[in-house]
């Protein structure tokens, strides 16, 4: 079979030869390319003989049709046909079957629409519908000869051409308008689906169209959330594991989650070239709350956590960065592990609820969930074009959430992506020159005013597609920032620090909700950065606390000046990596640590539960249970208030066994945890005679009668 490789050239209004040379030149006198076509007998019986044409091109989306001459002998089979077929971006096919019969010794005009809304296209392995994005990058473009008959000679092809689109001048359409309810409880989400014309090679580039809902509140108050383009998918699953497979046809969505009750008004508007278009207005209905809200820093003590109806929050959870982790298999090879697929985050957070757990962090990885990434890695498609795939599946992860009511530390760049020394993966970034990128460093995406919009970009996607979520607790901007760069150093740079006081701001302005905005560093407290942490658009401050093979205890002290530093800065602060060293330690200390890093966090002024990292050794050695009994322990305590201290206890008298005692407490209330030093590391037991008659002391207490519950 021959292989043609074919070039594209600059669009114009008459028809683009395409041809077999590989020299970038017009060539509308290029020879026929023949082909000997060897037709037999096959399991369907129904067999073919194909030309491949493989343009190394982005112009196919500005085509309208294709066009070719074919010949065929006269001995061919009366039943011969012709099928076109395209694999996308991403080797999902299509086809299209021409129904005409080929004339036998003679040549053939044929002609193949290529608009989004041609209907003879058909997908198959999927079930997709035909769109643009089908076309945008294709992988392969073929031409196939079928018959049902045998037959061996040779076919001609000549005069393959491409009809440019011509540019659209009508204004945008807005049709099939589907909202999800017509009443909502406030702080759930409403949702409107509608379709736009298909005609945006790239659409989540807000200067090919832009999409904007404005809602309006009974108080007259307005909110103006963005519209984002989207695909569905459904999942299949087999022996080697999860498949995502797109079906049905591109459309649109907005989503909204009211804060107030009473009616609100709704209308859509739609801008492209051509235009201006606006639909509405629309209405819903917002019901009374059936859940606590949004969480915020507290008002009455702003180092802990609250929901919008006053109620505290304080998370228990750990983290599960991505379903699977190649470091946990290098450091506890005790069985064979497999890639996981985003269908685990299902298992996690069912086993995670049902153990009073709250809090999961969860990373936008290229390898995961994230949306833009390498054109040459499955689902994407390079800078500010988006990963659909992901995107998707991010929406089940949040409907999961949602079922189990755990919320989210949600990080949108690992430090991977723009980090030239540590984990590099900057050498796949579809941001360097070397892959067609426009940096030469991962230092320039904090300056580069291309980089900068491209940011813009993708958070106001993601803020649209997700900010209604009440169960998005932070947008994390990094983890690991001081792992970011060609080198160490920079991230304490005034051009980081612009960065995050500029991008934190745009996001407070694109996000009706008002979701906290934090950035993480790898290490302990002692690298924070002050200047970054005081920025006013920075509400919360997360946080490693890693110690190496050191005692396990010396998790306790690492919490507790944590917690001192980070108060200074009037935030709610939140360890959100924790267990051994950043590459694990032996089992019995991470037992050990994660069992003190829970209990001691209930009474040091953290926002919540250190999270540990570890996330697999949690499933596999059912280390659940601690967490059961932390969530359990704080059921009903509200930590808020100001006055309250962390104290340490005396305990007298203390025999052989080492005990210590911390307590965090006011005058008339207080949460205490009792600790015995040789119980960690060596696991001496405790015996009953040594725990006897010991006397508690607890300092600067009200006068009168208090109840003690252990």
């Amino acid at each position: 079979m021959k292989t043609l490789s074919l070039i594209l050239f600059a669009v114009t209004m008459a028809a683009i030869p395409l041809t077999g040379s590989a020299q970038p030149k017009l060539d509308p006198d290029a020879e026929p390319m023949s082909l000997t076509i060897s037709i037999a007998p096959s399991d369907d019986d129904l067999v073919y003989s194909s030309f491949t044409l493989s343009p190394p091109t982005s112009l196919w989306p500005e085509l309208e049709a294709l066009s070719f001459d074919l010949f065929i002998p006269t001995n061919a089979p009366t039943d011969s046909q012709v099928l076109v077929h395209f694999k996308d971006h991403d080797y999902f096919w299509y086809q299209n079957l021409l129904t005409k019969h080929l004339k036998r010794g003679a040549w053939n005009h044929m002609t193949v629409d290529l608009k989004p809304e041609t209907k003879g296209w058909k997908p198959e392995g999927h079930r997709a519908a035909w769109h643009l994005g089908a076309v945008l990058r294709p992988r392969e473009c073929g031409i196939r000869v079928f018959a049902r008959h045998k037959f061996t000679g040779e076919a001609t092809l000549k005069n393959v051409r491409a009809t440019p689109r011509k540019p659209y001048t009508s204004l945008p359409y807005i049709r099939n308008i589907r909202p999800n309810l017509t009443r909502v409880p406030c702080y759930e989400k409403f949702e409107i689906t509608f379709d736009l014309p298909d005609r945006y090679a790239n659409p989540f580039d807000t200067n090919q169209v832009m999409v904007d809902v404005f809602v309006t509140t009974t108080n007259g108050d307005i909110s103006e959330i963005a519209g984002f383009y989207t695909r569905d998918y459904y999942r299949e699953t087999d022996e080697t594991g999860e498949h995502m497979l797109p079906q049905g046809p591109p459309h649109w969505r907005a989503r909204f989650a009211p804060l107030q009750e009473g009616k609100h008004k709704y209308f859509i508007v739609v801008r492209d070239a051509a235009g201006k278009a606006m639909w509405g207005p629309g209405t819903f209905t917002a019901t009374k709350p059936t859940s606590t809200g949004f969480i915020r820093p507290s008002k009455r003590d702003p180092r802990f956590l609250e929901f919008d109806d006053g109620s505290p929050y304080f998370p228990v959870g750990h983290n599960i960065r991505t379903p699977s982790d190649t470091r946990f298999s290098q450091h506890f090879p005790w069985r064979k592990r497999w890639i996981r697929g985003c269908a685990y985050y299902e298992r996690y957070l069912a086993d995670m609820a049902a153990h009073g757990e709250t809090l999961v962090e969860i990373w936008f990885a290229p390898w995961s969930l994230a949306l833009e990434w390498h054109a040459d890695w499955p689902g994407y498609r390079g800078v500010g074009n988006y990963n659909m795939m992901h995107a998707w599946k991010t929406d089940l992860v949040f409907s999961q959430t949602k079922l189990h009511n755990i919320y989210v530390n949600l990080v949108i760049h690992n430090h991977g992506k723009f980090s030239n020394f540590s984990d590099p993966e900057w050498k796949f970034s579809p941001f360097n020159t070397k892959h067609g990128g426009y940096l030469s460093s991962p230092d320039h995406y904090f300056t580069d005013p291309r980089a900068l919009e491209s940011f813009k970009q993708l958070m106001r996607y993601t803020v649209a597609r997700w900010g209604y979520s009440r169960h998005i607790m932070t947008w994390q901007l990094w983890s690991e920032l001081n792992l970011v760069g060609m080198k160490g150093g920079f991230w304490k740079s005034p051009e980081v620090l612009t960065w995050h006081r500029d991008m934190a701001h745009l996001i407070k302005k694109l996000d009706p909700n008002d979701h906290m905005i934090s950035t993480h560093v790898s290490g302990d407290y002692k690298v924070q950065n002050h200047e970054l942490i005081s920025l006013p658009e920075i509400d919360m401050c997360p946080m490693d606390a890693y110690h190496g093979s050191k005692d396990p205890l010396h998790i306790v002290q690492l919490l507790k000046e944590s917690a001192a530093f980070n108060n200074e800065f009037k935030k709610p602060s939140l360890v959100t990596e924790f267990g051994g060293n950043w590459n694990a330690a032996s089992g019995q200390h991470l037992d050990d640590t994660l069992h003190a890093g829970l209990w001691s966090s209930t009474c040091i002024p953290l926002a919540g539960t250190p999270l540990f990292w570890w996330w697999e050794l949690i499933e596999e050695q059912d280390y659940y249970p601690k967490f059961k009994a932390v969530a359990a322990f704080m059921k009903g305590e509200d930590r808020r208030n100001p006055r309250s201290t962390l104290e340490e206890p005396v305990l007298e008298p203390n025999p052989e066994f080492d005990l210590h005692a911390l307590c965090f407490k006011d005058d008339k209330n207080g949460l205490g945890w009792i600790y015995a030093a040789q119980a960690f590391g060596k696991r001496t037991p405790l015996q009953e005679s040594n725990t006897r008659d010991i006397t508690l002391t607890i300092r600067d207490l009200t006068n009168g009668t208090f109840t003690v519950e252990f």
